[in-house]
């Protein structure tokens, strides 16, 4: 599920050089492998947020590392609850929030009121955590 970014007027994007034959599907997070972006997984220990992602045969995608004061929404893979509010989340293989598993805790649940609805997986807020954004 492509995540979108909900202040977008304070994103900042950089080039990044891409795996060959590698697609980062638009609004995904991304990994560094031997230097070059990949699809974020469920085991990715430092991510940043791809908006406009990546076919296959591009050399270079633009990466984002979504300082702490972007918020970016996306699907939980469990309905929302309040207690997940400002909690450290995982990401799962298929680009959820994986609000029930803190092994990798590359996301942080939004701690405002607008951080989800209870009881319904859609529109989630979350930012990256400062210690697992990638280095771009």
């Amino acid at each position: 599920m492509a995540f979108r970014c909900i202040n977008s007027s304070k994103l900042r994007t950089v080039p990044v050089a891409v795996a060959s034959a590698t697609v980062i599907p638009a609004g995904d997070f991304a990994g560094m492998t031997a230097g070059l972006a990949v699809d974020a997984n469920a085991t990715t220990a430092k991510i940043a947020w791809c908006p406009e992602g990546s076919a296959d045969g591009e050399t270079t995608c633009y990466l984002s590392t979504a300082d702490s004061d972007i918020i970016l929404e996306g699907t939980a893979d469990a309905v929302f609850a309040v207690a997940y509010k400002d909690t450290e989340v995982d990401l799962t293989a298929a680009q959820l929030i994986d609000v029930g598993e803190s092994s990798y805790d590359v996301l942080l649940v939004d701690g405002s009121e607008n951080a989800g609805t209870v009881g319904s997986t859609d529109n989630v807020r979350v930012h990256i955590n400062p210690v697992k954004r990638l280095a771009l």
